[in-house]
């Protein structure tokens, strides 16, 4: 009879942990984009590598890529080609990582110019 009743508790408390786990990672992809906003670029980009890496199944992993891929073309704007091809990269290095644009982007950027 225990176990009947250990159930519904183990059932609520992973729909807690699963909730408290999503605000986490929301407060998490908020401060990132705060960093950006702010001209924090680095804790930024570090921030969105964590959540693309560690939860890489998650909506805020997507988000985070998208924030990624943003900030690589700027820094291509910016001729920093260098930082730019980095970031392409490392996102083509990501197993299950849609990355059609990711190699688009990649070709356009040559050798030679890092």
């Amino acid at each position: 009879m225990q176990f009947e009743q250990s159930e519904p508790r183990t059932a609520h408390w992973l729909e807690r942990r699963s909730y408290t786990i999503h605000q986490s990672l929301d407060h998490l992809l908020a401060m990132a984009h705060r960093y950006r906003h702010e001209g924090q670029l680095r804790q930024a980009m570090e921030m969105y590598w964590m959540l693309l890496e560690d939860h890489s199944s998650t909506a805020q992993a997507l988000e985070a890529q998208k924030s990624l891929l943003e900030l690589a073309d700027a820094y291509e704007r910016e001729d920093e080609r260098h930082t730019a091809r980095a970031v392409y990269e490392r996102l083509c290095d990501l197993d299950g990582v849609p990355s059609t644009r990711v190699v688009t982007a990649r070709r356009a950027i040559p050798a030679s110019s890092t």
